[in-house]
């Protein structure tokens, strides 16, 4: 919006008279296509002009999306590509343009754009997400071949149901169907996909680097019992799991160290926001994800209790409360003083606009302020981190409950973690806790060790004459 203020007044009361009996008028606002306003009298008698036009009040609605009240009365531009009802909503209409576009991601979904928007490959996208889903779809057809009719039906009805994200699978079906296209494979049945077939997919799928085919095989067996379930194939699954599935190697706990953590906070202080404050406050303390950090909505969050509730959907496909200590508090007080209480919705951070905050968009918002240059190598800031996950925080919140001592269900509960086998992914003991406590416990070894009564401690003699008794063979001390 401040790129607009220059074309946007707001007058105090008695600062600005009527045009015709000069008048005092009440305090208003101006904005483009709206530059005149009157007093009651003369509001009556004011007639259309050669480049104005008058239109009384509760006749037009304003023409912002989203927006359903009625422009005030008053003088407007006959060339205005559009009316609004106030200056916020001439910036939202603004922004989005005046052209009407369809998107060509075939959802059908119509949206208003600039007339100078540039197609890609000819088409016009309603968002970066439109845009990506029509990129995934188009290397889905290309992929596939001659298995696309089949391919369709199988997102489009099972795994739709079966999957939450299908962006993983799609990929991994995406890259066996290519594998078939390139050996001249036209048909799933026996003779044509065997186990040897996995076995030599997978071996293209080592040499061209992609690792994903040797780690989720299992996405391949899940669509080929499918296929037998529908009677697209009679034999039997392929996939052979004591042969075909190799995991992935895992990798350890990541968390940020203190002095990361620090210096990350010193960075959010400087050039940082209240929205991103709060945000890094909850993930470092709740160890929500960013996702859960995005839906959580004002009601969810419990300031007495110090606990957020995590709603549906999440990656644990279970709700839960993740308790927050002062850190969330402090930065909780700081965002609400400053969110826009007329935004329209309940979700607890919203964008700039006021529109409810995406995962996406916090992700990028943090990028673009902690990380000394973009992805595609712009330096933007001399001081900063190289790269930034909002991920980590997660792992920094179990690690430090670990450290503090917290039990294992108590990680468990606070993270989401329904397995410790998953909690050990992300919970691990800081060094300065291993030192401090391996010393403690070196410690008291050592005083229970000398508050030992002699007659309880063995010297060197007593020591071999009784590993001689054990082993019935003499032992004898060298000679000094």
């Amino acid at each position: 919006m401040k790129s607009y203020q220059y074309r946007m007044r707001a007058y105090a009361e008695g600062e600005r008279r009527c045009p015709k009996c000069d008048h005092p008028l009440p305090a208003h606002e101006t904005w483009p296509g709206m530059r005149h306003r009157f007093c009651q009298e003369c509001a009556a008698i004011v007639k259309d002009t050669e480049l104005w036009r008058y239109i009384a009040a509760g006749t037009y609605r304003c023409e912002s999306p989203g927006c359903t009240n009625f422009i005030p009365e008053g003088q407007y531009y006959k060339k205005a590509a559009f009316l609004t009802c106030c200056g916020e909503c001439w910036v939202n209409r603004e922004s989005k343009g005046n052209r009407l576009f369809m998107c060509g991601c075939g959802c059908g979904e119509e949206f208003l754009g600039r007339a100078k928007r540039k197609p890609i490959g000819g088409l016009y996208f309603k968002s970066q997400r439109h845009y990506g889903a029509y990129r995934r779809e188009q290397k889905l057809i290309k992929a596939s071949g001659v298995f696309h009719d089949l391919v369709t039906e199988y997102f489009e009805g099972f795994a739709k149901l079966h999957y939450s994200d299908q962006f993983g699978v799609r990929g991994v079906i995406a890259l066996f169907f290519m594998f078939l296209n390139e050996r001249g494979i036209t048909s799933i049945e026996d003779p044509y996909v065997t186990p040897k077939t996995i076995t030599d997919f997978l071996i293209w799928g080592s040499t061209k680097g992609r690792i994903v085919a040797q780690g989720r095989i299992s996405l391949v067996s899940t669509f080929f019992k499918w296929a037998a379930a529908c009677g697209y194939r009679k034999a039997g699954n392929p996939v052979i799991p004591m042969i075909h599935r190799k995991p992935l190697p895992k990798r350890g706990p990541r968390p940020l160290e203190d002095e990361q953590v620090e210096f990350t906070w010193k960075i959010l202080n400087q050039r940082g926001n209240p929205r991103l404050r709060l945000a890094m406050a909850i993930g470092i303390e709740t160890g929500a994800r960013i996702g859960e950090i995005c839906r959580f909505r004002l009601k969810d969050i419990n300031i007495k209790g110090r606990r957020v509730f995590v709603r549906l959907p999440n990656k644990g496909k279970k709700e839960r409360w993740a308790n927050f200590s002062d850190l969330t508090v402090k930065y909780y007080a700081e965002w609400m003083a400053v969110r826009d209480p007329d935004c329209g919705h309940d979700q607890l951070l919203h964008n700039t606009r006021g529109n409810p905050c995406t995962d996406q968009t916090l992700r990028n918002e943090f990028n673009k302020t902690l990380c000394k240059s973009t992805r595609g190598g712009k330096k933007t800031h001399t001081t900063g981190v190289d790269k930034w996950s909002m991920h980590q925080l997660r792992h920094t919140m179990a690690s430090d409950l670990a450290s503090a001592g917290a039990d294992a269900n108590v990680i468990m509960a606070q993270g989401g973690w329904t397995s410790l086998e998953a909690m050990s992914g992300y919970s691990s003991l800081r060094q300065s806790s291993v030192t401090i406590s391996a010393g403690a416990r070196l410690r008291q070894a050592v005083s229970r060790c000398l508050s030992t009564s002699p007659s309880w401690m063995l010297c060197r003699h007593g020591v071999l004459s009784r590993g001689s008794r054990l082993t019935g063979t003499s032992c004898s001390l060298p000679s000094v």
